[in-house]
């Protein structure tokens, strides 16, 4: 699985670049927004009265929850952190957020995105001064910005040596076949389709 594949698919589960990306985050107290796909899926997205929590559950065509995702907001609508659970409420991983502190027209944006498998503990092999171990995650994405702080394409990387994107996250049936997105260019430009 190429590296734009991957970013795309996890982008798809995890990543919200911004605040704006969350649908609903930006509305006054509490809401149900959904969105229902053509493929007969449907995602639901809730926020409750604290404007501190977020959750996003994703339903197949047989209305049977394949993913709950529970966001955990700051006070301007930024998400800290979130926690993935699969249909049956078992958890498979935490993602932290972090976010710019250096002054000017990156302040505040969001820089690294660190996503654990919770079922699989895994650590760097160095120690922390206090002797404690650091997490290590199974993925990460680094975004960077502009001088004028607009976006480049944030760059992913998974972090669990020897493994393919669908050995670490396996492969999920709610995602949608990317390869339909995918232009294809024909190999002679000045061909015209068959049949015309």
């Amino acid at each position: 699985m190429n590296l734009k594949r991957l970013t795309l698919i996890l982008g798809l589960i995890v990543s919200p670049l911004a605040h704006a990306q969350i649908p609903g985050v930006d509305i006054d107290g509490p809401f149900v927004r959904v969105k229902r796909n053509e493929d007969g899926t449907k995602t639901v997205f809730e926020r409750g009265n604290d404007r501190k929590t977020l959750t996003k559950k994703t339903y197949n065509a047989q209305k049977n929850v394949t993913m709950t995702t529970v966001y955990r907001l700051d006070e301007r609508g930024n998400p800290l952190k979130c926690d993935i659970f699969d249909g049956a409420g078992n958890q498979l991983y935490k993602t932290s957020f972090g976010y710019s502190k250096r002054p000017g027209a990156t302040f505040g944006k969001l820089v690294q995105e660190l996503l654990f498998d919770t079922r699989v503990k895994r650590y760097f092999d160095e120690r922390n001064p206090d002797g404690t171990r650091r997490e290590k995650p199974v993925h990460m994405f680094i975004y960077s910005y502009n001088a004028d702080g607009s976006p480049n394409l944030p760059v992913g990387m998974t972090l669990i040596k020897g493994k393919t994107a669908d050995e670490v996250f396996g492969k999920s049936q709610a995602l949608p076949d990317l390869e339909k997105y995918e232009k294809v260019e024909p190999a002679n430009p000045n061909a015209r389709p068959v049949g015309r």
